[in-house]
């Protein structure tokens, strides 16, 4: 029988702040037993005078002074924790999509928490107890995580936190818990045995009790108030996504319709170019008969304008047509599209290679050009002098010889994590319907290109089309 392999656990993503903030709580931890201590919170000097003149109400004072000593020393690390574990996503592959391995998540936020409580006895030789408190709000944490109230800012879930520590740390000062793993530090011990000398353990155990009821309560009352908030703002994310999807799909649909009675309309004009060609023959060979030399040249003209004509007219009508045609005449048809623009004074060309021919639509190829040249203009700030380039080239690959098409711009760039992104439909950083990078992947997939983007952040960005040199119409 083979031997069952584990299933591979894989990083999806880290939350950077996240765990800046976490690591630093942690490290802050240590500090905390410089800062707060049993003498500057004055438990023992509540002891002494209750021991000293009999007072409960002094030994009360104690018990809820060092309630506060422990809550405020464990905030930092088991808020650190929290955040540190939480930061991190993991993902099990092969149980299906989206599988998140939230047990991880919880023995790294423990391991923390252990690694956290070694550090402090190392550095500050103080025991740290790792007890039922200390195990019920580890506990409480993992449930937390395993909500993943991903919704929920940040302070939010600490206050939770803050509120479930100082409940569990009331059952330190319990002497009703004794023979637990409870209140074992030097101090709680020292509390208890006064309560037994000055026969105040029944009112001990009723104010700590009541101390860790009440923040409980408080705990459950947030945390319910938590759990509805993340809800509505879960609802409110899937609105706004169905919302999108919705608007993308009345854009394809308007998108669908226009360019069907587009197609309508191109169909209906070849009809009378089909007319004006076979005119133009009976005419032309009438002239041809007669030998008028001169007519004969005019009608050639007009001939083969009506034949560029239709073809253009086959481009608009059929995605899928090419035709062979030199860079010079794609970018002559670029930038005939463009002279009407504002950014077109700013428009650098530079064609190396002009007579190189490429397979390609004659209408969607310079309109993919076009929409390249206006996300270079609105990419460059106000104040800059804008700065657009339209360079061509010829570059050897394994396939064969390639011809590229780059535009570059001094803009603002694209950011890296970006760049896979912005050639989806939808996806637009300007107030567009964010269409046009999708189209120009669109033209250039058909094309059999490849697209390479280089960009450095605030300098601009260089948008490049490689496609074949050559090949066939169709």
């Amino acid at each position: 029988m083979a031997e069952k392999k584990p299933l591979p656990v894989r990083v999806e993503s880290v939350d950077t702040r996240e765990l800046s903030i976490g690591a630093g709580l942690v490290l802050f931890s240590f500090l905390m037993p410089l800062m707060f201590n049993v003498d500057n919170f004055f438990v023992l000097r509540s002891l002494s005078r209750a021991l000293r003149l009999g007072e409960k109400t002094d030994l009360m004072v104690a018990a809820v002074q060092l309630v506060a000593l422990n809550s405020i020393r464990g905030i930092p690390h088991y808020v650190g924790a929290y955040f540190i574990g939480e930061s991190v996503e993991f993902r099990i592959e092969g149980r299906g999509e989206g599988r998140s391995a939230w047990l991880i998540n919880s023995l790294l936020i423990i391991l923390t928490l252990q690694v956290t409580y070694w550090g402090i006895g190392e550095v500050h030789r103080i025991h740290y107890d790792f007890g039922l408190p200390a195990f019920l709000v580890c506990s409480f944490v993992l449930l937390f995580r395993r909500l993943d109230y991903q919704y929920i800012a940040l302070y939010k879930k600490a206050l939770l936190i803050v509120l479930f520590l100082t409940s569990f740390q009331f059952l330190d000062v319990m002497p009703a818990l004794v023979g637990l793993p409870v209140g074992r530090g030097e101090t709680s011990w020292d509390i208890k045995m006064a309560s037994a000398v000055l026969e105040g353990e029944m009112v001990l155990n009723a104010v700590a009790l009541v101390g860790a009821a009440l923040f409980l309560l408080f705990g459950l009352l947030i945390f319910s108030q938590l759990k509805d908030e993340n809800t509505l703002r879960e609802l409110s994310f899937l609105r706004e996504q169905n919302q999108a999807i919705r608007t993308q799909a009345q854009l394809n649909e308007m998108k669908n319709r226009t360019y069907q009675e587009m197609q309508y309309l191109v169909h209906d004009l070849k009809s009378p170019l089909t007319a004006v060609q076979t005119l133009v023959g009976v005419i032309k060979m009438e002239c041809e008969m007669e030998q008028r030399a001169q007519d004969v040249e005019y009608l050639t003209r007009i001939e083969g304008a009506v034949e560029q004509m239709s073809g253009m007219i086959s481009d608009i009508l059929y995605e899928d047509q090419r035709t062979l045609v030199s860079t010079q005449s794609l970018l002559g048809v670029a930038l005939a599209q463009s002279s009407v623009s504002g950014y077109a004074l700013y428009i650098h060309v530079d064609n190396r290679v002009p007579e190189a021919l490429v397979s390609a639509n004659r209408i969607l190829f310079p309109r993919a050009l076009v929409n390249l040249m206006q996300n270079s203009a609105q990419a460059i700030p106000e104040g800059r002098e804008p700065a657009i380039w339209l360079k061509v080239d010829r570059e050897q690959t394994p396939e064969g010889s390639a011809v590229v098409f780059t535009v570059s711009d001094n803009g603002t760039g694209i950011r890296e994590e970006d760049r896979q992104e912005i050639w989806g439909r939808g996806v637009s950083g300007r107030r567009s319907s964010g269409l046009g990078l999708a189209f120009v992947g669109s033209v250039v997939e058909k094309m059999g290109g490849e697209i390479r983007v280089c960009s450095k952040a605030g300098k601009g960005a260089a948008i490049s089309i490689v496609v074949p040199e050559g090949g066939t119409e169709r």
